[in-house]
């Protein structure tokens, strides 16, 4: 095997590597996978190569392969994005990959920056922050602020104090 193909099984972006461990053509019937699949798994099968690494390699690949390629929904994503199409669908599922793959894509950054341009803004929290809805008042504002709260919390008059005070004292006299 030669590193081109290597770095095709390690890289594929276009979709064509499974197929070619498996020696096929894109766009292969499931009848030719299922044929190709068990003429590779005769052909590297561990208890037939006992001791030999890279025909155990070989056929993980060639169960890989297979089980992408057998599977209608896999082999769609990975007719359409390739390896990496697979590996978000593994972690996030069908509708992740349509979404990364969407949100990556040219259109979808040039309208952000276009609405971010002609808006002068990227969201609403900025908005909110430009036109004063959520800006934080003045640091004058707050020390006022507290200060009125400060008044509003403290007790009572002090004269209640003194007479309750008095009254105590009119008490022990008694």
């Amino acid at each position: 095997m030669t590193q081109v193909e290597e770095a095709a099984r390690r890289l594929s972006k276009t979709g064509t590597s499974l197929y070619a461990v498996l020696e096929l053509k894109k766009g292969a019937s499931p009848d030719e996978i299922k044929k190709a699949y068990r003429r590779l798994a005769l052909k590297y099968h561990p208890d037939k190569n006992p001791g030999d690494a890279q025909s155990a390699e070989i056929f993980k690949e060639i169960n890989s392969a297979h089980a992408i390629l057998s599977d209608h929904k896999k082999r769609k994503i990975y007719d359409q994005h390739g390896s990496l199409g697979i590996y978000l669908y593994d972690h996030f599922g069908e509708d992740g990959v349509k979404y990364y793959f969407r949100m990556n894509s040219c259109w979808f950054k040039t309208l952000v920056i276009l609405c971010v341009l002609l808006t002068c803004c990227c969201c609403c929290c900025c908005c909110c922050f430009c036109c004063g809805t959520l800006k934080p008042p003045p640091t004058e504002e707050i020390g006022k602020k507290k200060y009125q709260q400060n008044v509003q919390t403290q007790p009572g008059q002090a004269g209640n104090k003194a007479n309750f005070r008095k009254s105590e004292d009119d008490d022990e006299d008694n």
